[in-house]
């Protein structure tokens, strides 16, 4: 059962309250989040994980920080690698981006899987979702 507002401290009070005020949030989104990770989390962390839930859905959001852990929102975006239909797909953009493939001869078959598997899956978290319109293969870096 949640704790009253007039029960937790008087430092998450005043957050409430000003986040209330200043961004007209939901007290009842901010207390679901208070029961959840806890008042200091609440403090340390909400203005950042809303923000963000504004922008890459609750979803994401919420499925990153049970992955990782709920402080480390702030470095969501710097971990955030987008958005790629499989592990696969990242691994072949990466490469690409990184200069690694040029001019290999369309007979030249790469198997952006295995690639995946056994070597960039230990440095990257793939994310899915399943309710939003982009599901799957949300990728962050494990190294922040």
């Amino acid at each position: 059962m949640r704790k009253p507002t007039g029960q937790m401290q008087e430092e998450t009070q005043e957050k409430l309250d000003g986040f209330n005020l200043l961004y007209n949030w939901e007290y009842n989104e901010m207390c679901d989040f208070i029961e959840s990770h806890g008042e200091e989390t609440f403090r340390d962390h909400y203005e950042t994980y809303h923000r963000l839930v504004d922008e890459y859905g609750r979803e994401l959001v919420d499925n990153f920080a049970d992955h990782f852990d709920i402080e480390t929102v702030e470095n969501f975006e710097e971990m955030y690698q987008g958005q790629h239909e499989t592990g696969a797909n990242f691994a072949e953009s990466i490469c690409m981006d990184l200069g690694y493939i040029r001019d290999l001869p369309s007979w030249v078959a790469v198997d952006w899987e295995k690639t995946w598997e056994d070597a960039l899956s230990y440095d990257y978290t793939e994310i899915d979702c399943n309710m939003s319109d982009f599901t799957y293969g949300h990728i962050f870096s494990n190294n922040y």
